[in-house]
């Protein structure tokens, strides 16, 4: 609770407010506070911070057990270590075991770089991501089989100009329906998704037809400027859920490990061309966020304007209670008690009662609490020491001391007001 400031005491003297201080302490003497105050302060702050203190270690506990005990999968979808349904893990083991080397790249550079060898398959997957730097990339390669799955209009247009695109129809098991070796060899799987066609006058085969699309299917082979390329359409040829469905491993393991070596390509969509500054937090942003924030700033700005306070002219208003002053001294008086602040109960008596005295004596301007206590002793002719402890002694060691220290108190005062010549004992300070 703030201690209230005390007035100016006649001739403008202002009585500093008297300290707690422990038992055995000379007047004026500042110490630290006492071990026991120390224990009961910090006792008290815990007592109010404890259910701040228990809501965040359980907060903490939770997101500790949420952390450890969800399962992750690592990897992503088409990626050769996802482990989940829709990574690609099984198969990229299944090539391993049958002795092909698979290599996952995220750089277009790394993916055209390893995969310039006639022994080595460059697969990838969501091609929709590469950019023009990173499809030239991928032209000038020469990899023995390319393996597009699921590109679009304009990948096909760079890497397999002699395909193209045909629409998206639904999945479902298909029959290879072409020439084909390693789809016939597959036999049935899952087909749709993405279909394509031959450009007129290209070579290769269409498998896996899609009905009511002519010469389109959902699997082609053919051949680029002398290079092999598979386009796959349908992505659950590869994914760790399908793979045991019908022909899918198969087709999948055919078209991809026809060679030693498998380059398994998931673009970044990070990467830039080469020479460019790589886009920050903002540049990856929508347009429209910076728009919503502005909308959120107005009405921040609206919602203060219209909620902030309003000076004008003083209004008096009635109180709706009159709250006696005897009342709030009992209530102040039961708070000190609660929080047994004798030291601080004394300290505004004897506060109270300095500036009453130095009034009745009519101190000048500067007077300090020992002077005011030493022209006490003169004008009642009581001891000065006995004077200086009631005035500004140590604080008491229980209720009973601070009961008789207020009555000492005003004890004191009495003696003040009944000495015939108080008024004039003030020019002994001077």
């Amino acid at each position: 609770m703030t201690q209230p400031t005390p007035p100016a005491a006649a001739g403008g003297t202002t009585i500093a407010p008297v300290r707690d201080a422990p038992p055995g302490t000379p007047a004026g003497a500042v110490t630290p506070p006492s071990p026991a105050a120390v224990r009961e302060r910090l006792a008290r702050r815990w007592s109010r911070a404890r259910w701040v203190v228990a809501v965040t270690v359980v907060v903490l506990l939770s997101g500790l057990v949420i952390a450890v005990t969800t399962p992750r999968a690592p990897g992503g979808s088409l990626e050769p270590d996802g482990t989940g349904q829709d990574g690609a893990r099984a198969l990229a083991q299944i090539l391993r075991h049958q002795g092909v080397k698979v290599t996952e790249v995220t750089r277009s550079q790394d993916a055209a770089r390893q995969a310039d060898d006639d022994a080595t398959t460059l697969v990838v997957v969501k091609p929709t991501l590469l950019g023009p730097r990173q499809l030239d990339r991928l032209v000038r390669a020469r990899p023995g089989r390319l393996v597009l799955v699921a590109p679009d209009a304009v990948v096909l247009n760079r890497l397999v100009p002699s395909v193209q695109p045909a629409g998206i129809l639904p999945a479902k098991v298909r029959p290879a329906g072409c020439d084909d070796d390693d789809a016939q060899v597959a036999g049935p799987a899952y087909g749709g998704g993405h279909v394509y066609r031959l450009a007129s006058g290209a070579s290769g085969a269409v498998c896996y037809p899609a009905e009511g699309v002519a010469g389109a299917g959902s699997y082609v082979a053919t051949t680029v400027d002398g290079r092999d390329v598979r386009i796959i359409g349908q992505e659950r040829l590869l994914v760790n859920r399908w793979l045991a469905d019908h022909g899918d491993a198969a087709l999948a393991i055919r078209a991809l490990g026809a060679h030693s070596r498998v380059v398994w390509y998931v673009p970044d969509p990070l990467e830039v061309a080469q020479g460019q500054e790589r886009p920050s937090l903002f540049d990856l942003l929508p347009s429209w966020v910076f728009w919503v924030a502005a909308q959120l700033a107005v009405a921040v700005l609206l919602a203060i304007a219209w909620r902030a306070r309003r000076f004008g002219r003083l209004v008096t208003e009635p109180l709706p209670v009159v709250v006696r002053a005897a009342e709030t001294e009992e209530g102040r008086a039961r708070l000190y008690r609660q929080s047994h602040s004798r030291g601080r109960a004394a300290a505004t008596l004897r506060t109270a009662a300095l500036r009453r005295l130095a009034t009745r004596l009519a101190v000048p301007a500067g007077t300090t609490p020992e002077q005011v206590a030493t022209l006490v002793a003169e004008t009642t002719g009581r001891p000065d020491g006995e004077v200086q402890g009631i005035l500004l002694g140590s604080a008491p060691a229980g209720d009973a001391a601070l009961v008789a220290l207020a009555d000492d108190l005003d004890t004191l005062e009495r003696q003040v007001a009944t000495t015939p010549h108080a008024d004039s004992s003030a020019g002994r300070t001077q």
